[in-house]
């Protein structure tokens, strides 16, 4: 082995042995364990008394606890133990929209046009909610059911997206 061959040989280990060095450090990054004990969720939503269609149910914590958002569909929702909630009460909030075939101009992008949508879920059950959930120690035992109204004809503004 010549003496330019053992400096590269050398330099090859310095820079493994660095590498090495700060993948160690990087172990474990990615951010803290949730430190909430999670349980899973699960149950329907029924908009004007059939089951919701499509949509997205949020569960946002009064106090302390886990979050969650989960898809509705054809009136059922799952959360499971990874995504599930923590024992405490919550505001529910229900989201659904559907496309009302008119393009309208884009807030964030002048001179864009958007499809337009409407919401098929009342405030009061999204943005202004008053629907709660309360999940025990342990987790719930039964479905959670959610009963929500379509907006009353005055109201029914458009939501653009």
């Amino acid at each position: 082995m010549t003496l330019i061959d053992h400096r590269r040989s050398r330099r090859g280990v310095v820079r493994l042995a660095a590498l090495a060095t700060a993948m160690a450090g990087c172990w474990g990054c990615g951010g803290e364990a949730d430190p909430y004990q999670r349980f899973p969720v699960h149950g329907t939503v029924q908009l004007d008394g059939k089951p919701l269609k499509a949509g997205t149910i949020n569960f946002v914590p009064g106090g302390p606890g886990a979050s969650g958002t989960a898809e509705i569909v054809d009136g059922a929702f799952l959360l499971g133990v990874a995504e599930g909630l923590s024992p405490g009460g919550y505001r529910v909030e229900v989201y659904s929209s559907q496309p009302t075939g008119r393009k309208v101009p884009n807030p964030d992008d002048p001179g864009a046009q958007i499809d337009e949508t409407l919401s098929l879920v009342d405030r009061r059950y999204n943005v202004a909610s008053t629907l709660k959930a309360e999940i025990p120690a342990g987790g719930a035992k039964e479905p959670l059911s959610f009963d929500v109204t379509s907006p009353a004809p005055t109201s029914a503004k458009s939501k653009r997206r």
